[in-house]
Order: C-alpha cells, then structure tokens, then sequence
C-alpha cells in the first residue's frame, strides 16, 4: 500500500516544526526511543550519532546553548525537490533542504522511516552539503 506524498510532506513539516519550537519532547516522539535507534549523519561537524538518546543529547545542547551554524540560531528550511519512495511499513524521503539565510549550498536530504504500531519512526537521517558544481 503506497502512501500519499502529502502524508509525508506534513511528517516533514511537523518534524521540522519540532526544531522552529524547539520542542524536544515532541521530537521525541519521531523517534524510535524504545528501541534507541537512530543513524544521523550530520551536516554540522561532531553531529552524527547512532542513537536516539545521543541525538536528543545534542540537539537538547543545541536548543540550551546555541552552536556555530549559518545564522547562529535555528535555521527555517526551505524544502525542494522532495522524492518519496514507500512500501507499506518503511519509506524513504529525499530532498534538498536550504537554510533560508544561507541557501547556498544545499543540503542533500535523506530520511528512511519505519512504520512501528501504526507511528512512523525516523530510523536513518542523512545530511550533506551539496559539493561546489
């Protein structure tokens, strides 16, 4: 059974609201914390992580006590080009993300959900600057 793609534009906007709010208990809740799995490879140096609990450490840090990025602050995304590509319990979002004060470069986006007791869980996240052309 395929998903409509609006389902997963709003599990992005939500999900992405959660940092804008800096609401680290709703982020929770995109997260497999039982299980503690998450792989983030991050687009920000010393962020990727292969825990749930290791990733909300960092960004409880980030939210508190702010860190070195484009704006200094938590960025407002701009989403483009989202691909989906989902089967019945698992699904892939790809899409290039810019930072509204620094679009440039692009951030190459990959998220691969799972969907556990009827919740969609982020299990893999993966960001990279896109390269110089």
């Amino acid at each position: 059974m395929t998903i409509d793609k609006a389902f997963f534009v709003n599990f992005l906007d939500s999900y992405n609201e959660c940092f804008y709010n800096r609401d680290i208990e709703r982020l929770r809740d995109f997260y497999d914390t039982e299980a503690n799995e998450l792989i983030y490879f991050d687009n920000h140096k010393d962020n990727d992580t292969f825990t749930v609990e290791k990733h909300l450490e960092l960004v409880f840090e980030f939210f508190t006590k702010g860190k070195q990025t484009e704006s200094g602050d938590v960025e407002p995304l701009i989403i483009e080009d989202l691909y989906v590509f989902n089967q019945e319990e698992s699904a892939c979002l790809c899409f290039m993300a810019k930072y509204k004060s620094f679009p440039e470069p692009a951030v190459r986006s990959t998220l691969y959900l799972e969907c556990k007791d009827d919740k969609w869980k982020i299990i893999h996240a993966h960001y990279s600057f896109q390269p110089e052309r």
